[in-house]
């Protein structure tokens, strides 16, 4: 076979004439690929579809070492029953399916359980914002009284822009001075708080102890400007402060 006849894509002939293909000698045709096999899936019911339902008794009793139980009854707070599909269950033709969820929050380890406290940086600015919006709403409750209760010295018909005017300056006499005092109270607390409650994790102390001498600590430094006894005088106060937020936590826990 030539060159030409490849190219032109003629078949070979053997000595006769004959094309090779014709004759006994042809080559075999190559075996089919077998067919992919055919998946079959299987029709369900609706009452299939959902997650498979668990019982208590599936659950393990006691979880990894050094963890939570997996079992909220083992952990004393209460469950609540959660049905994922309520309401649509019926109308699809599904089974009920409830799942016991529980009511307080869950911690992968038992230490994060016991933590009740915030970070430096959260502390810091929950109680920094704490402080200069309660002084702020003080001082703006403060100024509102005080516009409604004292009369203009001026005499004369008094317009709308000179009593707006009146009630801004006596809401920002009050309200500037309050919002920031407070707001520094507030930080010179978080970050007293966040240090001895280091001090006292380290030595096995009561973590309470940790707001009622920074209460105190805090007092006597933002008084200390004016002297060491009013400082002390402060810081005691401070300590009383300080006993009541951990009083108040019993009701507020974010505090």
């Amino acid at each position: 076979m030539g060159y030409l006849d490849r190219i032109l894509g003629r078949k070979p002939r053997d000595k006769n004439g004959d094309d090779a293909s014709d004759g006994p000698s042809a080559a075999a045709p190559e075996p089919a690929a077998p067919a992919a096999p055919e998946i079959v899936h299987e029709a369900t019911s609706g009452a299939g579809y959902g997650p498979p339902s668990i019982s208590s008794s599936q659950l393990p009793t006691s979880g990894i070492p050094g963890m939570m139980p997996l079992s909220p009854e083992t952990t004393g707070g209460g469950t609540r029953l959660y049905d994922p599909y309520e309401g649509i269950a019926q109308s699809v033709g599904m089974k009920k399916q409830l799942f016991k969820m529980p009511e307080q929050p869950e911690f992968l380890f038992e230490e994060e359980a016991s933590v009740r406290r915030r970070g430096w940086g959260e502390n810091v600015q929950f109680y920094t914002g704490l402080g200069y919006i309660t002084g702020a709403g003080t001082g703006v409750a403060a100024g509102g009284h005080r516009f409604l209760t004292m009369r203009p010295q001026f005499q004369g018909p008094e317009t709308l822009k000179l009593k707006a005017n009146r009630a801004l300056n006596s809401v920002g006499m009050f309200a500037r001075p309050l919002a920031n005092g407070a707001g520094i109270i507030g930080l010179y607390f978080a970050t007293a708080d966040s240090l001895i409650y280091n001090k006292l994790d380290q030595n096995g102390l009561p973590d309470y102890l940790s707001s009622v001498l920074a209460g105190g600590v805090t007092g006597a430094l933002f008084r200390s400007p004016r002297g060491p006894r009013q400082a002390a005088v402060a810081g005691a106060v401070g300590v009383v402060a300080g006993a009541g937020i951990v009083a108040a936590r019993t009701v507020f826990p974010s505090l």
